[in-house]
C-alpha cells in the first residue's frame, strides 16, 4: 500500500474516477456536440428528422415513444442504447429527453423515457435522436465514494467505515473459526470457502480460476445464508452476469427479485424482474386503470382545437393537471406494490450501479456478495456495499481487468479492482483450486504463471482428449512475411476513433487449420478467439459460410467476447508480426489467461515466435510448448 490511510488512498481513486469521467464526456462530446447532424448521420450515431408515430406506458408506468426516422444509419441503435431526444419548442428554445431504447428495427426504435410523464405535444413536434453518453454510472460511484469517505466522521458507529478500514487493509480482520460446512457437490476447497464465509464478520475473498465452480460455489453459499434469514445482494459489473446468476440462484430454489432497467434484463429471467413481478400483482389491475385514465386526460389534452380561445386553454390546463394526479397515484400505488415484492425476496440481485436503485435505498443486507468482482471498477464496487453488513468479493484477478480508458486514470490507479486489492492484501482470501475444464496440459502453463502451480485439474478432465489430436499444439509463423497491418480508423458507437491490427496471411492459415479441426471432429463445439477487433472482423468474413453451416457450433470473438465461455476447440490466432517485437496490449497477459483456459479438449495457438519471443510471458510458454513436444512450425503446411 502507498497511501498512509484508507482516506488518502480514496481520496486517490476519486481523482482518477474523474479523469476517467472527463476524458469519457469530453470524447462524446467531440463528435455529438461539435460535428453536424449531417455528419452524426453518417457516422451512426444520429437520426433525423424523427417522428413519434405512438405513445404509451409499460407495465411499469414508465413513458414510452415510438419513433421513425426519415434520415441516418438503420440499425445504428440497438436494445439499451442510452438515447437523446431533442426538439424545438415553440419558443426556438431546445427542449432534451433522455431515455434507453428498448427495440429497433431498421429506421424505427421503441424508447423508454426517463421521467413519469411524456413530453408535451410529443407527436406534434420534430425531433431529433443523437446517442448519449451516460453519465449515470459516474454520477453513482462518485456518490458512493464519497459515502465511503465520509463514513464515520462524526464520531457514531459506522458498519461501512469500519469495512472499509479491513477490505482495504489497514485494521485486521476480526479472527473466526470457519462455521463447519460441508455439501455432496462442492469439493473440499469448495466447502472451505463457504465455512469462512458464513463466518467471517466483516470479508471473505472467494478466489476462483477458471473452470473452478465460482458460480456453484456461490450458489450454495447464499442458499445457506438465506436458510439461517438472511435477505441477500448479489451484485454484478455486467447486466449479462447478474441475470446468470439470476438464474442459477432461481433455479436452486431460492426467491430472487432482478433490479434493473427492463431494457437491460434478459428475456430468459424477466419473469423475476421487479417490474415484472409488480405487474403480476392482483393489485397491479388498479395501477393500470390509473394510467389508462391519465392516457385518456392526456389524449382530451392534446386534441387539436379549430378555434383555440380562454376556455379552451383552461379546459387543457385541467386535463394536463388531471393526468399527472393520476399517474401519481399510480406511481404510489406501484411503489407499494414493488415494497412488497421486495419484502418477499430472499435474494436480490443487480449489477453495482443497479445497487443505487431508488427502491434499494434505505435497505440492509446481512451479505452483499459481489460476482466477477475483478471485472469492476473499485468505485462501483463501493455503491453496494454500502447497504451490506459483510462483503463477499468473488472472482478471479488474474482474468479480465476493469475496463479504463483513459492512461492518466489507470496511471492513477483505477484500473486496480478492489477484489485485486483484497488478495494482495490477504483479506481472509480462499482459492478454489480443483478446475473441471480444461485437460492438464491445457491447464499447465496458466496455473504455473497465474496461481503458482496450486492449480489440479480433476480425474474427470486431466487427461480427457479428442482422438488423435494432442490437448495443446502451438503453430510458429516465424520466417514466412506475413507483416501485421493496420486498418483504417473509424468512429465506432462511442464516439471514439481508433485502428485496429489485422494479419491476413495468418487469418487464412488460421482458417484453413480450424477447417480441418472440424472435419476430423465434427461434433465438437469450436471458438475462435483473435485479440483485435479488425482480425475478427476479417475471420468473420473468411469463415461466414462455415458459422451458417455450423449451427452454432462455432463461434469467432475477441477475448472478452469469450469471457465465461467455454468450448470443446479453440483457437487462438495472436496476430501480431512485425519487425519491431511491438506486441501492443497482448502484453496485458490476463487476457490471454482468459483466451487459453476456454479450451476444454484441445487448444491451437497460432503466433510468430520472433515478434512474441521480445515478451517474456510468450518466450516463456512457446519454450514449454518446444519442451513438451506441442510446438510446431507453419512451414510444416508449406
Amino acid at each position: 500500500m502507498n497511501h498512509r490511510d484508507s482516506l488518502a488512498e480514496l481520496a486517490a481513486l476519486t481523482e482518477a474516477l474523474v479523469l476517467e469521467h472527463r476524458a469519457e464526456e469530453a470524447r462524446y462530446g467531440a463528435i455529438l456536440d461539435g460535428q453536424p447532424v449531417s455528419v452524426r448521420k453518417a457516422e451512426g450515431l444520429t437520426w433525423s428528422p424523427v417522428r413519434v408515430i405512438r405513445t404509451r406506458f409499460t407495465l411499469g408506468g414508465r413513458p414510452t415513444v415510438e419513433v421513425q426516422a426519415d434520415g441516418g444509419e438503420p440499425g445504428a441503435f440497438r436494445a439499451g442504447s442510452a438515447v437523446q431526444l431533442t426538439s424545438d419548442d415553440t419558443k426556438g428554445d431546445k427542449v432534451s429527453h433522455r431515455g434507453i431504447v428498448r427495440s429497433a428495427r431498421g429506421l424505427e426504435a421503441e424508447v423508454v423515457l426517463d421521467g413519469e410523464d411524456l413530453p408535451d405535444q410529443v407527436m406534434h413536434r420534430t425531433w431529433v435522436l443523437d446517442a448519449r453518453f451516460d453519465e449515470r454510472s459516474f454520477k453513482e460511484m462518485a456518490r458512493a465514494l464519497s459515502d465511503v469517505l465520509n463514513a464515520g466522521h462524526d464520531g457514531k458507529p459506522s458498519r461501512l467505515a469500519a469495512l472499509r478500514e479491513v477490505i482495504l487493509g489497514y485494521a485486521r480482520p476480526e479472527p473466526v473459526e470457519p462455521e463447519p460446512f460441508e455439501h455432496p457437490t462442492l469439493n473440499a476447497s469448495q466447502n472451505l470457502a463457504v465455512g469462512h464465509a458464513l463466518t467471517a464478520p466483516e470479508v471473505t475473498t472467494l478466489h476462483g480460476p477458471p473452470g473452478t465452480g465460482k458460480t456453484t460455489t456461490l450458489v450454495q453459499l447464499v442458499r445457506a445464508l438465506v436458510r439461517r434469514g438472511e435477505t441477500v445482494m448479489c451484485a454484478t459489473p455486467s447486466n449479462a452476469a447478474a441475470d446468470l446468476l439470476v438464474e442459477r440462484l432461481g433455479g436452486a430454489g431460492l426467491q430472487v427479485v432482478r433490479i434493473g432497467h427492463p431494457m437491460r434484463v434478459d428475456p430468459s429471467v424477466a419473469n423475476r424482474a421487479l417490474d415484472r413481478l409488480v405487474a403480476a400483482d392482483p393489485d397491479f389491475k388498479q395501477v393500470k386503470q390509473y394510467r389508462r385514465q391519465a392516457d385518456d386526460a392526456t389524449r382530451e389534452a392534446e386534441r387539436e382545437v379549430r378555434n383555440f380561445g380562454p376556455d379552451q386553454r383552461t379546459a387543457r390546463r385541467a386535463a394536463f393537471a388531471e393526468a399527472r394526479q393520476l399517474r401519481k397515484e399510480a406511481d404510489r400505488l406501484e411503489g407499494f406494490l414493488a415494497e412488497r415484492a421486495l419484502e418477499s425476496a430472499e435474494v436480490v440481485c443487480c449489477t453495482l450501479v443497479g445497487a443505487a436503485d431508488r427502491m434499494l435505498q434505505g435497505r440492509r443486507f446481512g451479505t452483499v456478495v459481489l460476482d466477477e468482482a475483478g471485472q469492476a471498477l473499485e468505485p462501483g464496487a463501493w455503491i453496494p456495499i454500502r447497504l451490506a453488513d459483510r462483503v463477499v468479493l468473488a472472482g478471479d484477478a488474474c482474468q479480465l481487468p476493469p475496463t479504463v480508458k483513459n492512461p492518466a486514470a489507470l496511471k492513477a490507479g483505477l484500473g486496480v479492482s478492489l477484489l485485486e486489492k483484497a488478495i494482495a492484501r490477504d483479506r481472509n482470501v480462499h482459492l478454489l483450486d480443483t478446475q473441471y475444464r480444461m485437460h492438464a496440459d491445457i491447464m499447465a502453463h496458466p496455473n504455473r504463471v497465474f496461481y503458482g502451480g496450486a492449480l489440479m485439474a480433476d480425474a474427470a478432465v486431466a487427461d480427457r482428449a479428442l482422438e488423435g489430436l494432442a490437448p495443446l499444439t502451438y503453430v510458429d509463423t516465424a520466417g514466412r512475411g506475413w507483416d501485421e497491418e493496420r486498418s483504417v480508423a473509424q468512429a465506432d458507437k462511442t464516439g471514439r476513433s481508433h485502428a485496429s491490427i489485422r494479419n491476413p496471411e495468418e487469418a487464412q492459415f488460421t482458417v484453413d487449420r480450424l477447417r480441418e479441426l472440424m472435419k476430423a471432429h465434427p461434433e465438437s463445439s469450436v471458438g475462435v478467439i483473435a485479440p483485435y477487433r479488425a482480425q475478427v472482423t476479417l475471420l468473420e468474413e473468411l469463415l461466414a459460410a462455415d458459422v451458417a453451416q455450423a449451427h452454432g457450433r462455432l463461434s469467432i470473438q475477441t477475448v472478452d467476447g469469450f469471457q465465461g465461455q467455454e468450448r470443446d476447440i479453440m483457437v487462438i490466432g495472436l496476430t501480431r508480426s512485425n519487425a519491431d517485437g511491438e506486441v501492443g496490449f497482448l502484453s496485458e497477459h490476463r487476457r490471454m489467461n482468459v483466451a487459453m483456459t476456454r479450451a476444454r479438449m484441445h487448444l491451437l495457438v497460432i503466433g510468430d515466435s520472433a515478434t512474441l519471443g521480445a515478451d517474456g510471458f510468450y518466450a516463456d510458454f512457446i519454450q514449454s510448448c518446444e519442451q513438451s513436444g506441442a510446438y510446431r512450425s507453419c512451414w510444416e503446411w508449406a
